[in-house]
């Protein structure tokens, strides 16, 4: 099967979005699918070198499309280097031009980010990570995705879903099909199981001393780490000694405010995070609002013990190997993080129950129920 993934979300430094693509890209081509990596975009140039990863600019395509080259599948990309919006708007207004100009035949378009391109003979499928656009504390430009979105669903031969929650939410909002939705929950790398903590002369360096609380989330308003801080502030005039480090590259949101015993560390690349998170006393996740959740579960696979916010899908995904907490409620979160700092053995059998539930995960099984997807649209196709 040739498969056109839409890689846009690797142009820069990776979030969930990007995680999903690249982990889901690379098993399903173990499986032996073969990928054509396209994108539509007029800014970006984060790509993989060697064992780290660089910023490029590459060159300027023709009207045929800009061919990246390199030794490594992440590297071989076709291209348009022009703003999404305005392809994008061509798609909706005028049906072209067809993705097909850009890759080649293909047997099937896989959209990962929401929204489809404009299709020739392949039929599509298209990812819908979550309904978070339509959200009042959605990103700025969110509201495009409000006409997106259901433009994309319309056209689809499958869609595909991390949980069944989004699914209930996907159906309910615009009435698609159960034999149209596929639920493919997502994985967590092989990094992060029995990763090595990161030596207390790195953490130094990094500005975290002594045992240490770790949030990941980018700063937008549905990571609630604002809310997180002033939740930490009451925690930590209760216990001593603790620091909390928050992970995660600059959103939309406000930069957060200078608090004590705050570390900012900004955007951690794959070379390090599995190392920090294994490093961490506990893992905090506040959210207010996930498709997934996937950085719960890589804690909980670094062996870590995690508290997250109760958002849609929580209890679907991690169960009862995480705390849990309403995530509205500072004070709430406070009490939930002096309890699990004043006792060690409530973290053990969280970091215990959490590694056994990370386990369930794997990207080879969201390939698997890709494939499945794929299939389903080829024969409605």
């Amino acid at each position: 099967m040739h498969v056109a993934i839409d890689w846009a979300p690797l142009l820069d430094p990776p979030t969930g979005v990007g995680r999903y693509t690249r982990e889901l890209a690379a098993s399903l081509e173990l499986l032996g699918t073969d990928l054509t990596r396209y994108a539509v975009a007029w800014g970006g140039g984060w790509k993989r070198t060697g064992g780290g990863r660089k910023s490029t600019d590459g060159g300027r395509g023709g009207t045929g499309g800009e061919r990246a080259g390199g030794g490594h599948p992440e590297d071989r990309i076709v291209r348009w280097r022009v703003p999404a919006r305005v392809v994008q708007t061509a798609w909706r207004v005028a049906g072209g031009p067809s993705i097909e100009r850009l890759t080649g035949r293909v047997d099937l378009v896989h959209a990962t980010n929401f929204v489809l391109p404009a299709l020739g003979r392949a039929p599509g499928v298209v990812t819908v990570h979550d309904l978070s656009y339509l959200r009042d504390d959605t990103w700025p430009g969110g509201h495009r995705l409000r006409e997106l979105v259901p433009w994309s669903l319309r056209r689809a031969a499958g869609v595909i879903v991390p949980t069944h929650t989004v699914a209930h939410e996907l159906m309910d909002r615009y009435g698609v099909p159960p034999e149209r939705v596929e639920v493919t929950y997502e994985g967590v790398s092989p990094l992060f199981f029995g990763a090595r903590p990161l030596s207390d002369v790195v953490l130094a360096r990094m500005g975290i001393p002594g045992p240490f609380v770790v949030a990941v989330g980018t700063l937008e308003p549905r990571k609630n780490l604002a809310r997180l801080l002033k939740a930490w502030e009451a925690a930590s005039d209760s216990v001593e000694g603790w620091t909390l480090a928050v992970a995660g590259p600059k959103g939309w949101g406000p930069d957060l405010p200078r608090a004590d015993n705050v570390v900012p560390l900004g955007w951690v690349g794959d070379e390090t995070l599995p190392g920090l998170l294994a490093a961490a006393d506990l893992f905090c996740y506040p959210s207010l609002y996930e498709g997934f959740g996937l950085p719960p579960l890589e804690a909980m696979a670094a062996g870590t013990p995690t508290l997250v916010g109760r958002y849609g899908c929580a209890e679907e995904v991690l169960g009862d190997a995480a705390e849990m907490v309403e995530p509205t409620d500072a004070e709430a979160l406070g009490e939930a993080l002096i309890a699990l700092l004043r006792e060690p053995l409530r973290r053990q059998r969280l970091a215990r129950a959490g590694r056994g539930k990370a386990l369930a995960y794997t990207w080879e099984r969201t390939a698997v129920a890709t494939m499945g997807a794929y299939r389903t649209a080829l024969g409605a196709g």
